[in-house]
């Protein structure tokens, strides 16, 4: 937000006055010549009666009673939200009703990486994709950034998640009393696009390919270039959400198209997900879940 070149009055609420300590040092840091007004609160009766735009990006469990929250206290114009948006079904029609008159979108951006809008300049609208990223880390939490990545390709939905393929068992991950599993996982999508997604924590050899239109492309977001199968290099970046945030807050401010989905695009996703994962849960651990223990 520092980037941002029009004054902005900012309000930073955490409920850790630790995390409030270190994103003031971090704050103190950038260097920027613009005057922003930043104020760190740990209580939301703190906050001013209207804002313009709230940015929740607390984990899962805790993101629909923190939205509910705010907005008694806050009139909000718009809203963006990390994912993952709930941890159930019931969460995510909750957030839906609370929301449902706003304009609000979810934070995954995949596909506005400069690298992935190369490849894309390269076929007409409607061509298939087959997309397969294999060795990342987390394959739970961040599933949706790829799911959403290929829905948004040709703006297909999502009609399945298929979890045959997963380990049997879930471990801790390095948030304590969420958790993870390893294993692979397919989606499919109503153009007939398909997505595979594979991780074992034990092994980080990350190998990303794109099939589109009889091409195969190797993607190495790593070096920020991926080659295709017919001889065609693609160079782009990879952005940061240091390098987003600004210019999404921009679009937002004047009405500008900026390509993140809409709330509603978002929760069918993570309805579906969320579904076919609880589901495996309840299937494979001894104790059964409404809500699945994610982040």
């Amino acid at each position: 937000l520092s980037k941002v070149i029009d004054p902005l009055e900012i309000w930073v609420f955490d409920i850790s006055p630790d995390s409030l300590i270190r994103a003031d040092e971090r704050w103190a840091e950038m260097q920027t010549m613009i005057s922003h007004d930043v104020r760190c609160i740990n209580n939301l009766d703190q906050l001013p009666a209207s804002m313009d735009l709230a940015i929740v990006t607390t984990t899962a469990d805790v993101r629909v009673r923190l939205v509910t929250e705010i907005a008694k206290f806050s009139e909000i114009q718009y809203w963006v939200l990390e994912k993952i948006l709930a941890q159930s079904i019931q969460q995510l029609d909750e957030l839906y009703n609370l929301l449902r008159e706003k304009p609000v979108w979810v934070n995954t951006p995949m596909h506005l990486w400069s690298l992935y809008r190369k490849i894309r300049t390269h076929y007409k609208p409607g061509r298939l994709i087959e997309a397969s990223f294999e060795g990342f880390r987390g394959l739970v939490c961040n599933a949706i950034h790829y799911i959403d990545f290929v829905s948004r390709w040709n703006g297909a939905r999502l009609l399945e998640i298929d979890v045959s393929n997963l380990n049997p068992f879930w471990f801790e991950s390095k948030r304590k009393g969420f958790f993870e599993i390893d294993g692979e996982i397919y989606a499919n999508f109503d153009d007939g696009s398909r997505l595979k997604l594979s991780t074992d924590r034990h092994i980080h050899n990350h190998q990303f390919r794109l099939k589109i239109d009889g091409d195969e492309w190797l993607v190495n977001e790593a070096e920020r270039f991926a080659n295709s199968s017919n001889g065609r290099t693609s160079f782009g970046d990879v952005e940061l959400q240091s390098q987003l945030t600004a210019p999404l807050v921009k679009a937002i401010f004047s009405g500008e198209p900026f390509g993140l989905p809409t709330l509603t695009e978002s929760i069918h996703q993570h309805a579906v997900f969320i579904k076919a994962m609880t589901d495996h849960w309840n299937t494979q651990m001894p104790n059964k879940l409404e809500r699945l223990p994610v982040t």
